[in-house]
């Protein structure tokens, strides 16, 4: 299996870092590539191919940069996944697919629960928000095989210390959630034969 792995916003958050904490000098883009650099690991370590891109270009609208989309379609990735962190105050995690009863709704739900029973184990307070249809979402509408965003928790609230002190937790959930997908998805083939 071939995972393209998209931590959010720009490479060295020029321009565009995402979400902010400047009290704990924590920013979007730093956490995602952490996250998703470590989930790569576990993903090579159990076999499957890992491509890894972080751009400000996410399907075309900034030719000046890679394109996110462009390359995960082009490489033939199995799956997509998008590492994010959410704002507002909020707890917990959520993550977004372009339809809920597709590889893609699947795919979401495998992530969000392994992420949410990891997280839960260490804060019972992190919640579960669920996983969420959002089409308007670029990365999950441009590329062509089963996708997922997942924001990992809330930089402005108490997730700040998940997001500070458990990103190898928060990696191999992600990274579990994505074989769980892939065996659950090869036994839905198998069973269609």
């Amino acid at each position: 299996m071939n995972v393209f792995i998209n931590p959010g916003h720009a490479l060295g958050g020029h321009p565009d870092p995402g979400c902010i904490n400047p009290a704990e000098h924590l920013r979007e883009c730093d956490i995602a590539l952490t996250v998703g650099s470590l989930t790569g690991k576990f993903l090579e370590a159990a076999g499957c191919g890992v491509k890894l891109l972080q751009s400000h270009n996410l399907a075309g609208e900034s030719p000046e940069y890679p394109c996110v989309t462009d390359e995960a379609n082009r490489w033939l990735a199995d799956v997509f996944v998008s590492i994010h962190v959410n704002a507002g105050g909020g707890r917990g995690a959520e993550t977004f697919c372009y339809w809920k009863f597709g590889a893609g709704g699947r795919l979401a739900s495998c992530i969000q629960s392994q992420l949410v029973t990891a997280m839960q184990a260490i804060d019972p307070g992190y919640q579960d928000r669920g996983v969420k249809e959002r089409k308007s979402l670029c990365v999950l509408r441009e590329s062509y095989m089963p996708a997922a965003l997942v924001e990992l928790g809330f930089i402005d609230s108490e997730d700040v210390s998940l997001l500070k002190e458990h990103q190898e937790d928060m990696a191999k959930a992600v990274a579990r959630g994505v074989t769980d997908f892939w065996r659950e998805n090869l036994a839905f083939s198998g069973a269609k034969s």
